[in-house]
Formats: structure tokens, sequence, C-alpha cells
């Protein structure tokens, strides 16, 4: 009984762990240049293979909260991300991103432009 309920006690943890790990907080930024300019936020992502999803809750330079979801792929490196149910009601915003190339300002994490309908950002993230 003891050994059963070790196991089991084992099991749960490494199956805890795991989806912890998987897990991660991204610093993002989101420059526009119509609208309010910037926000500075977090996106909350699991990484399952090549497979992201996740939520979105950032802060607009005029202070309103802005939340969205996050789903996308991973491919050659090339981060291909959906931002769907926007609060701030844009629509069709997709961001295709990669890692920042050599000698530029950023050096890590990912940078690149999102298109939604009727504008256009740049988004910077961190992890």
């Amino acid at each position: 009984m003891l050994k059963l309920a070790l196991t089991a006690t084992v099991a749960l943890l490494a199956f805890s762990a795991s989806a912890m790990a998987a897990g991660k907080s991204w610093n993002v930024t989101e420059e526009s240049a119509v609208g309010v300019k910037n926000a500075q936020g977090v996106w909350l992502v699991t990484v399952d293979g090549d497979k992201i999803t996740g939520s979105a809750e950032l802060q607009l330079t005029n202070g309103t909260e802005l939340t969205y979801t996050v789903k996308g792929t991973i491919a050659d490196g090339v981060y291909t991300i959906a931002m769907e149910n926007r609060s701030d009601d844009k629509k069709g915003c997709v961001w295709t991103a990669h890692a920042p190339a050599a000698g530029k300002v950023q050096t890590s994490g990912l940078i690149g432009d999102a298109s939604c309908q009727g504008s256009k950002m740049v988004l910077r993230a961190g992890f």
C-alpha cells in the first residue's frame, strides 16, 4: 500500500513539474504607428514542440489594460503567432518574429512586425 502511494506521489510530482516547465513568461512590447503608440506586459505561453499557445496581459501607455490570446507555430526559427480576441478590437493580428540580427540593439529574444486589419506594429519579446 505504501509503495503504491509513493509511486502515485512521484508520478504526480513528475507530471506537475513537466507541466510547470512547459509554461513560460515572455516580456512583450508592442509599438504601433497609429492609435495608442505603446503597450508593455507579459505573454504567458506554452511551447509544445512547434506549437505555441497562451494569453497576453499588457498595459497601454494610456493606462488601459490590453488582453488577448496567442496561438501559433515555430518553423525554421520563424515564429508565426496570431493575437486573437484582442480587447482593443484590432482584428486579424499576426506576428512574424525571429531572433534579432547580429549587431542590433536587441541581442536576444524575438523581434518582428505584426499586421492587423488596417494597421501594423512592431513587437519585441524577451524571455
